[in-house]
């Protein structure tokens, strides 16, 4: 029983690093568009899929840890963890979206303009 508790402990806490990781990825990617020459802003693109993908996969991990850790009646730990990985990667998922959209947008603005 033990062992199920840490393992979930252990999923929550990567969970919480993996949806931070989702967070951040994508001011991280703005950053080296300002910084460096070869890399414009809608190259910076390119990392929605992958802030997309660590908070997708962040939300599964961190939902079965809470889900686990309920089932195992732990009350203290991990379970602040695994609610906050949720926020957390939630949050990650809406910037990547938001993001997305705001690329297609551009796109589609971009497509008008040279139509006329």
């Amino acid at each position: 029983m033990a062992d199920r508790i840490a393992s979930s402990s252990r999923r929550a806490w990567l969970a919480l690093l993996l949806g931070v990781a989702g967070v951040l990825v994508l001011p991280a990617a703005i950053e080296v568009s300002r910084r460096s020459k070869a890399v414009g802003l809608l190259d910076t693109a390119y990392a929605i899929p992958l802030a997309f993908l660590l908070a997708l996969v962040s939300l599964v991990m961190a939902r079965r840890a809470r889900h686990n850790l309920r089932w195992l009646r732990v009350q203290e730990g991990g379970t602040g963890v695994a609610r906050t990985a949720v926020v957390v990667a939630t949050l990650g998922l809406c910037l990547a979206v938001a993001a997305a959209l705001s690329v297609g947008f551009y796109g589609l603005v971009v497509v008008y303009q040279h139509s006329r």
